[in-house]
C-alpha cells in the first residue's frame, strides 16, 4: 500500500513535465526591479537601441574582404536577415546599409557603400580607400586587418534570442556556396549557446537541442577525443552528466553493500524525485532556467544520502541479530535513523533555501525546488524504502547472517582506530584547527568577484575562438551605453507685440527672461496666438508660425535683443503680421547644437577611449557623429573632421545625419529635444572587474568635470545589465550564507535541545566553507555566478555528517558509555556510512568537473573540495571537540 500510494502520487505529478517551458536565456536571470535595470529599459526605449547579434565574415580571399564574392555575400545575407520576422530592418547594419559620401548620379541622394556592387579592381580599391578615410567603420564593420567584416542584427526587447539565433544559423547553413568563414557571436548568442551547453550536459538528446537552437556543432559520430575539452563535449553530447552521475553513484552503492537492491532502490528514488519536482514545476508554470538546469545533478548527488545510512545500519543490525525477524530489525533500524534523517533533511533544505533570499527569480526557484526535492527524498526514505526492504529477503542486504556476538561497531575497525588516534592527539588537532581558522582570512581577503559571459565557454570552443578573433580585430563584442544628459533648462514663453519683431531681431522684456540671459544657440519659435487667425492665414498660404536659431544676444535697457539667423529669412515677411497684433514666442534650449556642449562630450569620449586597461576597445558618440558627418558632407576634404563653431551648421549636420541614415538612426544618437545623447563604448572581453573600474572612473570624471556644468550620466547595455546580474547573484549568495548558517544552527539547536549541539553540528561544514574560500583566494579562482553557489550547497550537505555522528554519540552516552567509548562507538558506527555518503556525493558532484561549461566545472570542483573538508572535520575535529569539552556527558 505504501509503495503503491507513492507511485500514484509520483505518476500523478509527472505529466506536468510535458508543460515545462525552457528559459535558458540570460535575460531571465535579470532582477527586473533593480534600479539599474529600470534605467537600462528607459534608455533603450528612449533611444531605440538593441543588443546586436554579430555575424562575423572572414574572407578566404588572399586579398581580404575587398573582393566581389565576399561583398556579394554581405549583401545577400543582409537582405535575408532584414526579412526575419520580428527584426527591425533599420537595426540591421552592414556595408550594404551604411551611406557613403558619394551620391547617385544626377541626384543629391547618398549611396550606400555596396549599393552598386564593386566588380573591378579600381572600384574595390576606391571602396577600401573610402572606408579608410571615413574611419568610423573601421573596428565596427571592417576589421583592422581588412580581412573580415561584420553584419550587426539588433535583437528587439522581449524577442526570443534562442529562436533568432537559430534562424540566423539556418539562413547561413542554407547557402551551400559560402567559401568564407562565418561565425555568429555576441552577448545574445552567448546566452543562447550557454543554455544549450548546460542542457547538453544534462543528457538531453542532441536532436531535441538541434530543433531548438540549431546547434550545428553537434556531431553524431563517435571519435577519439584529442583533448580534455573534446572529451567533455563528447560526454555532454553522447551521454550526459546525469547518466554518468547515476552510474558512478550506483557503482559506489554496489561496491559498498554488494547488493542489487542497495543501488536499485536509491536509483528508483532519484527517478521518482526528479519526476515529482519537474512535474510540479510544470503544473506551477515555472520554467527551466539556467540555474534550475543543474538541479538533476544536485538531486542525484544528495538525494541518496539517507539510504546510505539506512542500508549501513540495517545491514549491521541484521548481522549482529541473526535470529531476529528481519521486520523487527528493520523497525529498530528505522526508529534509530528517523531522527537523524529528519534533522539532516531539514538542515539540507535550509541550506538550499538560502538561495530563495536572492532578488533574482530563477535563483529563488533553484533554492525552493531543490528543497522540495530534498523533502520528497526524506519522505521516500522514511516510507517507500523501509516498505521495500520489508518485502525483500534480508539476504539481499546482509548476505548470510552470522552472528559475531556483538555489534560490529564494538570490534576494532579502521574508524575506531581513527577515533583512538583522535583521542590521543585531541589538543594537537584543536591547535591545528584554530591555526587554520586564523590563517584562512588571509586567503579569503584575496578573493575577487569576477565573471563574464565569455567565461562560460572553454577557450577551445568555437564561440570563444571566434569572439577572441573579433576582439582582436574589431572594437569589441560588448557595448556599454552612456547616456549624457546636458541638464534640464526650462523653455521661456510669453507674448510680445508684433512691433517688437524686426527683420532680423526680436525684443523680449527682461522681466520674462529672469536670470536666464544666455540663450544664444537656442531655438526661437513665433506663432499667432489665435487658432482661428492661424487657420485663416493657412488658407491664404501665409505661414502662421516661424522658427530659427538665436545667433546672438544683447541686453539693452529692460529688453533682451535676440539676433536671429539670416538663413531662415525674416519673420515679418514670412508671417505678414500687423504691428498691433500680439505674437506668442517660445525659446527652447537645444543644447546639443551648441559647439561648446559637444566639445564637453568630446572630452568625455576621449577620456573613456583612453581606458584601454579597462577593456575599452573604442568609443563612438556625439562628437564623432558630428565630425564624421561634417567630413563626409564636404567630400572627405582634409581638415574638415571638426566640430563647427556655428550653431546653424551643427543643426544642419544633425538634420543631414537623420536624412542620410534615417530617423531611427538619428534617434539612437540624440533625443528629440537635443538635450541628451548616447555614447557607445565598445569593450573587448568585458568582465566584472574591468567594467566596474571603468564605470567608477567615468563616475569620477562626471563628478569632477560634468556635474558642475549640470550634466549627468546613466549606464545601459548588455555590459551594464551583466554588472547588475553578477553583483546581485554573488553578493546575495555571500550575504545569505550567514542567514543559512543561522537557520541551520537554529534547527539543529532546537531539535537537539541544546545551543552547543547546534554549534557542533554546523562547525565542520563552516570550517570547510571557510577553507574553500581561502583556497579560492590563494589560487586566484574568482567568485562568480556559479562558484558563489558552492557555499550554500556545502552548508546544506555537510551538516548531515555531523548530525549522524552526534546522534550516535548521544545514544552511546545515554547507554552509560564513557566519553572515549561513546566517541569511539559513534565514529565506528557512523564513520563508514559517512565515508560512503561523502564518496557518493563527492563523485556525484565531481561529474560536474566534466562539464563543457567552465564555470560549472569549477563549481563541481569546489563542492567536491568542500565535501572532503566536511568529512575530515566531522571524523577528526568533531570527535576531538567531544572528548575535550564533553557536551551532554553526565558522569555516574
Amino acid at each position: 500500500m505504501t509503495i503503491a500510494s507513492a507511485m500514484v502520487i509520483t505518476l500523478a505529478m509527472a505529466p506536468g513535465i510535458i508543460r515545462l517551458q525552457l528559459r535558458t536565456d540570460g535575460h531571465a536571470l535579470i532582477p527586473a526591479f533593480a534600479p539599474e535595470i529600470q534605467t537600462d529599459r528607459e534608455i533603450r526605449a528612449e533611444f531605440g537601441v538593441e543588443d546586436p547579434l554579430v555575424v562575423l565574415i572572414t574572407s578566404a580571399d588572399p586579398n581580404g574582404l575587398f573582393n566581389t564574392r565576399t561583398l556579394k555575400l554581405v549583401c545577400d545575407l543582409t537582405t535575408e536577415f532584414k526579412r526575419i520576422e520580428g527584426i527591425n530592418p533599420w537595426n540591421v547594419f552592414s556595408l550594404l546599409t551604411e551611406p557613403s559620401h558619394r551620391v547617385r548620379p544626377g541626384t543629391l541622394h547618398f549611396r550606400t557603400f555596396l549599393e552598386k556592387l564593386p566588380e573591378t579592381q579600381e572600384e574595390l580599391i576606391r571602396l577600401r580607400d573610402d572606408l579608410r578615410s571615413i574611419e568610423l567603420y573601421t573596428g565596427t564593420l571592417v576589421s583592422a586587418d581588412e580581412k573580415s567584416t561584420a553584419i550587426m542584427v539588433g535583437v528587439p526587447d522581449g524577442a526570443d534570442r534562442i529562436e533568432l539565433y537559430r534562424k540566423l544559423k539556418e539562413i547561413i547553413a542554407a547557402r551551400n556556396d559560402i567559401e568564407d568563414e562565418l561565425h555568429v557571436i555576441g552577448a545574445p548568442v552567448a546566452e543562447a549557446l550557454l543554455g544549450t551547453h548546460i542542457l547538453e550536459d544534462l543528457g538531453i538528446p542532441t536532436a531535441v537541442l538541434k530543433d531548438r537552437t540549431f546547434s550545428a556543432e553537434a556531431d553524431n559520430a563517435w571519435r577519439m577525443p584529442q583533448s580534455l575539452y573534446e572529451f567533455r563535449v563528447m560526454i555532454a553530447r553522447k551521454i550526459g552528466l546525469v547518466p554518468v552521475a547515476l552510474a558512478i553513484i550506483s557503482l559506489v552503492f554496489f561496491a559498498a553493500f554488494r547488493s542489487v537492491p542497495a543501488f536499485a532502490l536509491p536509483l528508483m528514488e532519484v527517478g521518482a524525485c526528479l519526476a515529482f519536482v519537474f512535474g510540479l514545476m510544470g503544473w506551477l508554470d515555472v520554467p527551466v532556467y539556467l540555474t534550475i538546469a543543474v538541479l538533476p545533478i544536485v538531486l542525484t548527488a544528495i538525494g541518496v544520502a539517507d539510504e546510505i545510512h539506512i542500508f549501513d545500519r540495517y545491514r549491521r543490525s541484521l548481522r549482529s541479530r541473526p535470529t531476529d525477524p528481519h521486520t523487527g530489525v528493520l523497525l529498530a533500524t528505522m526508529n534509530e535513523m528517523c531522527a537523524p534523517i529528519v534533522k539532516t533533511s531539514l538542515t539540507t533544505s535550509v541550506g538550499f533555501l538560502s538561495f530563495a533570499l536572492s532578488p533574482i527569480g530563477p535563483v529563488q526557484m533553484f533554492g525552493v525546488f531543490t528543497a522540495v526535492g530534498i523533502v520528497f527524498c526524506m519522505l521516500w526514505s522514511l516510507t517507500v524504502v523501509p516498505a521495500s526492504l520489508a518485502m525483500l529477503s534480508p539476504r539481499w542486504i546482509a548476505g548470510k547472517r552470522v552472528s559475531s556476538g556483538s555489534d560490529p561497531a564494538s570490534r576494532p575497525t579502521l574508524m575506531s582506530l581513527l577515533a583512538g588516534a583522535v583521542g590521543r592527539h585531541r589538543f594537537l588537532i584543536l591547535f591545528l584547527a584554530v591555526g587554520i581558522v586564523l590563517v584562512a582570512p588571509l586567503g579569503v581577503r584575496k578573493i575577487l568577484i569576477q565573471d563574464s559571459w565569455i567565461d562560460g565557454f572553454a577557450p577551445e570552443s568555437e564561440f570563444h575562438i571566434a569572439t577572441t578573433r573579433f576582439n582582436e580585430q574589431f572594437l569589441g563584442t560588448h557595448t556599454l551605453y552612456v547616456r549624457v544628459d546636458t541638464g534640464e533648462v526650462k523653455s521661456l514663453r510669453g507674448v510680445i507685440p508684433a512691433s517688437a519683431i524686426e527683420h532680423q531681431a526680436v525684443r523680449i522684456p527682461l522681466r520674462d527672461v529672469g536670470e536666464r540671459l544666455d540663450v544664444k544657440g537656442d531655438k526661437l519659435y513665433l506663432r499667432h496666438p489665435n487658432p482661428a487667425e492661424r487657420k485663416a492665414l493657412l488658407k491664404r498660404n501665409i505661414r502662421h508660425a516661424w522658427d530659427t536659431l538665436i545667433d546672438d544676444v544683447e541686453v539693452k535697457g529692460d529688453e533682451l535683443i535676440l539676433t536671429t539667423s539670416r538663413r531662415d529669412g525674416s519673420p515679418r515677411l514670412a508671417m505678414r503680421f500687423r504691428n498691433m497684433e500680439e505674437i506668442q514666442y517660445e525659446i527652447t534650449p537645444e543644447r546639443l547644437i551648441k559647439p561648446e556642449v559637444i566639445r564637453v562630450i568630446q572630452a568625455l569620449e576621449t577620456f573613456i577611449e583612453r581606458q584601454k586597461d579597462r577593456a575599452v576597445g573604442g568609443v563612438i558618440g556625439t562628437s564623432k557623429y558630428i565630425t564624421t558627418t561634417n567630413f563626409m558632407a564636404q567630400g572627405l576634404r582634409e581638415g574638415t573632421r571638426i566640430i563647427p563653431d556655428r550653431y546653424d551648421r551643427i543643426e544642419w549636420l544633425w538634420g543631414q545625419y537623420g536624412r542620410v541614415r534615417g530617423p531611427e538612426r538619428l534617434a539612437q544618437a540624440v533625443n528629440a529635444d537635443y538635450s541628451a545623447s548616447l555614447i557607445s563604448v565598445f569593450m573587448k572581453n568585458a568582465n566584472f572587474v574591468d567594467t566596474k573600474r571603468l564605470m567608477e572612473s567615468i563616475r569620477e570624471y562626471e563628478a569632477e568635470h560634468l556635474a558642475p556644468l549640470g550634466f549627468s550620466l546613466e549606464f545601459a547595455g548588455d555590459v551594464a545589465v551583466s554588472q547588475t546580474l553578477i553583483d546581485a547573484i554573488v553578493s546575495t549568495q555571500v550575504r545569505s550564507l550567514l542567514v543559512s548558517l543561522l537557520g541551520i544552527l537554529a534547527i539543529t539547536a532546537i531539535m537537539g535541545r541544546s545551543l552547543v549541539w547546534g554549534v557542533l553540528s554546523v562547525l565542520p561544514c563552516a570550517v570547510a566553507v571557510l577553507m574553500n574560500f581561502a583556497v579560492m583566494g590563494w589560487i586566484g579562482m574568482p567568485l562568480g555566478v556559479a562558484t558563489s553557489m558552492f557555499a550554500g550547497m556545502t552548508l546544506g550537505i555537510g551538516v548531515d555528517y555531523a548530525i549522524h555522528l552526534l546522534e550516535r554519540y548521544r545514544m552511546a552516552v545515554s547507554r552509560g558509555l564513557s566519553i572515549d567509548e561513546a566517541v569511539s562507538d559513534a565514529v565506528a558506527a557512523t564513520g563508514p556510512a559517512i565515508l560512503i555518503d561523502g564518496l557518493a556525493v563527492a563523485l556525484g558532484f565531481g561529474v560536474m568537473t566534466l562539464s563543457q561549461v567552465p564555470a560549472n566545472a569549477r563549481l563541481g570542483g569546489l563542492v567536491v573540495l568542500s565535501i572532503v573538508g566536511c568529512f575530515v572535520a566531522t571524523v577528526i575535529l568533531l570527535p576531538a571537540l567531544l572528548i575535550i569539552f564533553k557536551p551532554g556527558y553526565r558522569p555516574a
